[in-house]
């Protein structure tokens, strides 16, 4: 496969006119300059490294409580429309018996299903039940547990090893949680947590170094009493998921997230539900109600629960509010996260050798084509 008269965003620079060689699963060659070889003939639009989302619950009346392969394989192909080409799915808070069979079936969905031409799930981000009673947000108080090392245990076991994140409470476990996370190469994600900012010193020096959506579901920022908020922004070693619709976080709040952080330490997420895509009207998070109104979600409450918006649609909006150029809002969109998930040896960025996962977009960040692997999963050129 040829994509040419492209502009090519790369690592450290931006190939105003090139082209890039695909073969089989992998880049071939990326360069500068015009081809006559046969191709997708571009005419100036923008390639970017495929989306990575380590966030995202579902959308398009799917989602991870569904518990079906066809609903995950479902789910995998609609979220190229995004421009996504690796993701997360992630689980709200239920029963541990309900989630150790949902993990059951996503095990054997990772282990025969996950491929093709679609977006490839990397793991599970199970964002409950080990979190706070005071920041739940839209999690079912009375399923919450403490960090419990034999339970998650449980549910790795049914996953097949397939759990990549998960969100706890650090405040909630002397340390031996984390430290179990850490030996089974599981990321440790502080959110929906009432930790102090010591507490979260205390986690980044057991090696702990992930937010769950930077302000949402988390001690606020305090300048006698510093929270989760004063640490994430304060700690370079963390990188915080920023939802980026701007609902859950004020366009000003993610720009000054954006200034302090800077684009090294931040990854756009959605933590989008099964309505995203969908009519407004009343759907589920789990085993609660909730009511879909435009790129919002609320309990009925008014709880702020999940979100609606696409990951085009946040990257749209981090681009629009904070200036930032292509390449720093590649590393916040694909290679932040690829390295803390491990896997930009293999992708994130366009090099020769990694694998074919481009996002093609116009200049107004609208995708036209997403490529998964070498293979063409959504086209709207």
């Amino acid at each position: 496969m040829i994509l040419k008269n492209a502009k090519i965003v790369l690592i450290n620079e931006i190939i105003e006119k090139g082209w890039i060689e695909v073969e089989g699963n992998l880049i071939k060659s990326v360069n500068k300059g015009e081809t006559n070889q046969d191709g997708h003939d571009l005419h100036g639009l923008i390639v970017m490294p495929g989306f990575i989302e380590c966030h995202v619950h579902g959308g398009y009346g799917h989602d991870f409580e569904e518990g079906t392969i066809a609903g995950f394989d479902e789910f995998a192909k609609k979220i190229t429309q995004e421009g996504v080409t690796k993701f997360c799915q992630g689980t709200v808070t239920g029963s541990v018996e309900k989630v150790t069979k949902l993990m059951a079936v996503y095990g054997e969905y990772m282990t025969k299903h996950n491929k093709g031409a679609k977006a490839l799930q990397i793991g599970a981000h199970l964002e409950g039940p080990f979190i706070s009673h005071e920041f739940k947000g839209a999690h079912e108080e009375t399923l919450l547990i403490k960090p419990d090392i034999k339970v998650m245990q449980q549910f790795i076991d049914a996953s097949k090893n397939n759990i990549r994140v998960v969100t706890y409470a650090p405040e909630l476990q002397d340390g031996s949680f984390t430290t179990f996370l850490l030996k089974n190469k599981i990321i440790p994600s502080m959110g929906h947590s009432a930790a102090s900012f010591e507490q979260v010193t205390t986690e980044v020096g057991r090696g702990a170094n992930h937010f769950t959506h930077l302000h949402n579901g988390m001690s606020r920022y305090e300048h006698r009493k510093p929270g989760m908020v004063n640490a994430g922004l304060f700690y370079d070693e963390i990188l915080c998921e920023l939802i980026t619709d701007g609902i859950h976080n004020h366009p000003d709040t993610i720009r000054e997230a954006y200034k302090i952080k800077g684009p090294d330490h931040l990854c756009i997420i959605t933590d989008a539900m099964i309505a995203k895509g969908l009519a407004d009207g009343p759907y589920k998070l789990g085993d609660l109600d909730v009511i879909k109104k435009g790129q919002t979600v609320t309990l009925l409450n008014g709880t702020l629960a999940g979100a609606a918006a696409t990951y085009d649609f946040n990257v749209r909006n981090m681009y629009h509010f904070t200036k930032c150029s292509l390449i720093d809002l590649i590393k916040m969109t694909s290679i932040n996260v690829a390295k803390q998930l491990g896997i930009y040896n293999q992708t994130g960025s366009i090099q020769p050798n990694k694998l074919a996962d481009l996002v093609v977009v116009d200049n107004d960040l609208n995708v036209k084509m997403t490529i998964s692997e070498g293979e063409i999963a959504y086209n709207n050129l």
